[in-house]
């Protein structure tokens, strides 16, 4: 198995004993302690796949060698095999109790030796090495998930400039990477925008979220309006996911002086008009994409001018307050924006690490919901 195991006990014959009972077991390597000071120092030093462990020492005993290793991270997952008198029976399961991986007593009969104690080695063994499969297995796929999320934040633009408005954007990861994204873009004398969420977390939500972005730069090429790209991007959602995801998006355009916009469940946009200095909540809904592959989406419009702010983002920036006020969540996110909005111009990085702070889980670097923002300042 090619791997090194460490037998500790202050009685030499004790130790020879251990070594000719797992003298079966091939590639290994053997290490003596003879006492509890002496075998955590070596745990220090080297690496072991297995601790074969007296609980009766000077010094340190087994149930302070056992307690050492199991509040140190790089030794907890080590198996230790106990053992001790035949009539010590309460030692064996306080051992077990502290994590011992299994235990046996002394003096070992000779069937014990030749079958019993081999055994319970290589199981340890065994489990320890797949133990450590695992571990680097989810190690791998922590750092796929890194990179996806690194790669998915390299797609969502965090500023752009347009003829007829500039754009400002943030994306705020989960744990996991999820399927938020947003794009603002322009057509001729047209400018389009989308904020949108795929259902679930992972790989394939962010795979998903990225296929529909595609085909949202599609759609504002050839259609007119936000209600036919919602439709057709329905259409394109159902005859991918097959009814196993769902996805909400709002999508707006922007032309002479007017929104068109068309949600599809998403959380409500607000706009800022500079004229009146207030907020208004676009609270039109229609349906999720991805329930039905013909479904028909509501088309609404609002007249919008120079300085105005049109403020759209994911659910998972509002999850905490929605909860606790479903309400007044839109007015408190309303004054918020109002609050911080002289930030948009001096330094926008801190107008958005403002928001999450104040609303998006407090702002926490490991969130529960990824969360996106984008503002579509009017010029």
């Amino acid at each position: 198995m090619g791997c090194k195991i460490l037998v500790v006990d202050d009685v030499s014959v004790n130790r020879a004993v251990m070594r000719v009972a797992l003298e079966s077991i091939e590639d290994v390597e053997f290490v003596d302690a003879v006492n509890g000071v002496e075998a955590l120092k070596f745990l220090d030093e080297q690496e072991f796949s297995l601790v074969i462990l007296d609980l009766m020492m000077p010094l340190k005993d087994g149930f302070e060698v056992l307690k050492e290793m199991k509040s140190t991270p790089a030794q907890r997952d080590i198996p230790v095999i106990v053992y001790s008198a035949n009539e010590d029976v309460e030692s064996v399961t306080e051992a077990l109790k502290l994590g011992a991986y299994d235990y046996f007593t002394k003096p070992l009969k000779p069937r014990e030796m030749k079958v019993i104690l081999p055994m319970k080695a290589k199981n340890a063994l065994k489990s320890y090495e797949q133990q450590k499969i695992i571990q680097n297995f989810n190690l791998k796929i922590q750092v796929d998930l890194l990179m996806a999320n690194i790669f998915q934040q390299s797609l969502l633009s965090e500023r752009r400039k347009m003829s007829n408005a500039v754009m400002y954007g943030k994306y705020i990861p989960s744990q996991d990477i999820g399927g938020s994204f947003y794009e603002c873009l322009q057509v001729d004398d047209t400018v389009w925008f989308i904020m949108a969420d795929v259902s679930g977390d992972g790989v394939s939500a962010a795979m998903l979220s990225s296929m529909i972005k595609m085909e949202f730069e599609h759609c504002v090429k050839i259609l007119h309006s936000p209600d036919k790209v919602l439709r057709v991007m329905n259409h394109t959602f159902c005859k991918i996911t097959q009814s196993d995801y769902t996805l909400t998006a709002f999508v707006g355009m922007i032309r002479d002086n007017v929104l068109w916009y068309s949600n599809a469940g998403q959380a409500y946009p607000l706009i800022f008009n500079q004229e009146q200095q207030r907020m208004q909540v676009l609270r039109e809904s229609s349906s999720t994409l991805g329930v039905m592959a013909d479904e028909n989406y509501n088309s609404h419009q609002v007249n919008v001018g120079a300085g105005d702010i049109v403020v759209t983002y994911t659910q998972g920036l509002i999850e905490d307050r929605v909860m606790i006020d479903s309400l007044g969540v839109y007015d408190d996110l309303g004054n918020c924006f109002l609050n911080q909005k002289h930030l948009i111009d001096e330094n926008v990085t801190a107008f958005f690490t403002n928001m999450f702070r104040l609303f998006g889980n407090g702002g926490h670097q490991v969130v529960n919901s990824d969360m996106a923002m984008m503002l579509v300042c009017i010029k």
